[in-house]
């Protein structure tokens, strides 16, 4: 098959972005995120950090041993019912025969409470890296082959632990104080952060999508062509080694396709600040016309993060042409702003 690149300004498709870290809350955002809690880790000064359901946490309730008399006990009957206090189970009290003239004393033992018990314990740590990059590892026994969904900065991605329900992934940071959540489709989860300083080396250019949008990232540095050496893509075998060193940007691919409906991102690093080259560094959105996008109109996000700055966020539309073009490959420009490198 012939295979053809049509090459499409992306100014035209994408929306007007918000700059900052607050992910947007426009359609495409709605339709990319369907179903999906998105807690806000902005970290901006408007508003707190809040998360939900990812902290267990256990309430004990206090054993009270009362003595009263009967009528006390009827009186405190009345009062709950007027208030529509909950039914408990009620204890026969224990009665203790006295002695003519000696007060007769009811001793009420109420039931005690065991508080509730988690059903797993569910641990996840960060260390920061080499080349900003975060080592997490996700530690839930009872989770095990358990699809999980994963949230930093706006940025998210779905994958799966293993079948002891470990999971360990290296995931390219976006802030300087770096905080991850993971939940499970239960709702449950955990919560890790780190320092990492060493971002304000380095320029990120995300584009986070479902699986079946067919979204890849592809730089080329210093004036390459496709396919020449300073093409960078997920499969050019480029690594953080590469960046730590300055030799040149590389590809991060995060999110399980094999998952339903799986969120998956594409991250490209470069090394602004250590670069051994100086010159421009153009970089493009692909997407690949499939059969299971063909025809259809995809939601996407790109996300930007220059010298650890505040974020530039991007929603995207993409129509996707018709199925007689599958194989074909739709390149958008202009979408991620170039990277001028100087020599320092």
């Amino acid at each position: 098959m012939d295979i053809k690149r049509i090459v499409m300004a992306g100014g035209v498709l994408a929306t007007a972005g918000a700059i900052g870290f607050v992910m947007q809350n426009g359609e495409s955002a709605k339709a990319r995120y369907a179903g999906a809690s998105i807690p806000d880790i902005s970290g901006t000064a408007s508003e707190p950090l809040q998360v939900t359901d990812i902290t267990l946490t256990s309430a004990v309730a206090d054993t009270v041993a009362a003595q009263t008399s009967r009528s006390e006990l009827q009186e405190q009957s009345i009062a709950e019912a007027a208030i529509g206090a909950p039914e408990q189970e009620t204890i026969a009290p224990e009665i203790e025969m006295a002695a003519l003239g000696d007060p007769i004393a009811l001793e009420v033992v109420e039931p005690e409470f065991a508080p509730p018990v988690s059903l797993c314990s569910i641990e996840m740590t960060a260390e920061a890296s080499a080349a900003a990059m975060v080592d997490l590892s996700l530690s839930a026994a009872c989770y095990p082959n358990e699809r999980v969904t994963f949230h930093h900065n706006g940025m998210m991605f779905t994958e799966a632990t293993d079948e002891t329900g470990n999971l360990n992934l290296s995931v390219p940071a976006l802030s300087e104080n770096a905080v991850f959540i993971v939940s499970f489709a239960n709702g449950e989860g955990a919560l890790a952060n780190t320092k990492v300083p060493s971002l304000e080396f380095y320029d990120r250019m995300v584009v986070q999508s479902k699986a079946s949008s067919g979204l890849h990232i592809n730089a080329f540095e210093f004036g390459a062509a496709y396919r020449d050496e300073g093409h960078v893509n997920a499969n050019s075998g480029r690594t953080m080694a590469d960046a730590a060193k300055g030799h040149g940007g590389f590809i991060t691919s995060l999110g399980d396709g094999v998952q339903g409906e799986a969120l998956v991102a594409e991250v490209y690093t470069f090394p602004i600040e250590t670069a051994q080259k100086q010159g421009d560094v153009h970089v493009s959105v692909d997407a690949e016309v499939t059969t299971a996008n063909c025809g259809l109109r995809i939601e996407a996000q790109t996300l930007e993060v220059r010298r650890a700055s505040a974020m530039k966020v991007q929603d995207v539309t993409l129509p996707i042409p018709a199925c007689d073009a599958v194989g074909d490959f739709l390149v958008l420009q202009n979408l991620i702003q170039d990277l001028k490198v100087a020599r320092n």
